[in-house]
């Protein structure tokens, strides 16, 4: 991995956020807009974006590196989630607060911030990669997650199913990866429309953070103590675990799995965290407040880990 490109990818990313702050503090754009824009986003730029990802000549290389990494999905968010249900009690968290603290830490934003930063830095073959672990994460997030969310709580959360395996997201998977497999090219004038929405995604989804952090009472943020813990763990703790279980793998030499794998682990806290903590009356401040500060760390912690590849 070229790590000045990485550098100068993530500089870029820097200064589109710092546009939907301006943007966002100067009220050119309205906050309302950002729930229509990141429905935008989810729905419609991020599956076209993963969808031109897999229309590519087959190589059986990556049927092989698409297991790996699902695999690797499923191991690193689930015993993320496992771990941390034990490390919260070292933080001292109230028992109100821990099922918030613990899907924070364990799971990372991987399509609104880990696509635009994988497909800068590795490209499509990347984004192929990071789609299928973000196919595990889906399957960890919305079951074990929402379960973790709900531990000792009265509700217990029903594993949906629907809505695990019918995300726009992972259905641009399972249109893509059939295509690849029989190097089915879809006409043209389709694949033209498709790759221009999915060239918006970079700028927009990178926007809409500056946008969000816009909005943040700064003051509350900075004197939250589990904000502050969230974020080390999210942002340090769990892409340095990572990173030691990909240098004891024998992970094959050829692929860009081990920087896929742990730039999707080293993303700030995910907005899921947010979603399930809303779904099932938990501490939902607490989720936004550490999607904030850790999405604004992110920029600095993100290239220090991945000077450790």
């Amino acid at each position: 991995m070229n790590m000045g490109t990485l550098i100068y990818n993530l500089f870029m990313i820097f200064l589109m956020i710092f546009v939907g702050i301006f943007a966002g503090k100067t009220r050119m754009v309205n906050s309302r807009a950002q729930g229509d824009f990141t429905a935008f986003l989810m729905n419609i730029a991020v599956p076209c974006l993963v969808f031109s990802s897999m229309i590519r000549e087959y190589d059986s290389r990556m049927i092989r590196d698409t297991v790996i990494i699902f695999i690797l999905g499923l191991v690193f968010f689930g015993g993320a989630l496992l771990l941390n249900q034990w490390t919260v009690a070292w933080f001292k968290v109230s028992p109100g607060r821990r099922n918030v603290w613990t899907v924070s830490v364990s799971l990372s934003n991987t399509g609104f911030v880990g696509f635009p930063l994988v497909s800068a830095v590795f490209g499509e073959e990347g984004l192929f990669l990071a789609a299928m672990m973000n196919l595990a994460y889906n399957c960890v997030c919305w079951s074990y997650g929402a379960k973790v969310m709900t531990k000792g709580t009265d509700e217990a959360a029903a594993t949906d199913w629907k809505k695990i395996l019918l995300s726009n997201i992972n259905l641009a998977v399972f249109l893509g990866f059939p295509c690849f497999l029989l190097g089915l090219v879809p006409p043209a004038p389709v694949m033209t429309v498709v790759r221009n929405f999915g060239n918006i995604t970079t700028p927009l989804s990178m926007f809409l953070i500056g946008l969000n952090l816009s909005q943040g009472n700064l003051l509350e943020i900075f004197t939250d103590k589990d904000v502050y813990t969230i974020t080390a763990m999210r942002l340090l703790g769990m892409p340095l675990l990572a990173l030691l279980i990909l240098r004891l793998l024998p992970l094959p030499a050829d692929s860009i799995l081990k920087g896929v794998a742990l730039i999707i682990t080293s993303m700030p806290c995910p907005s899921a965290g947010m979603m399930l903590a809303q779904r099932y009356g938990q501490d939902a401040e607490l989720a936004s407040r550490a999607i904030f500060l850790s999405s604004l760390c992110c920029i600095v912690t993100i290239p220090l880990i991945m000077l450790l590849l």
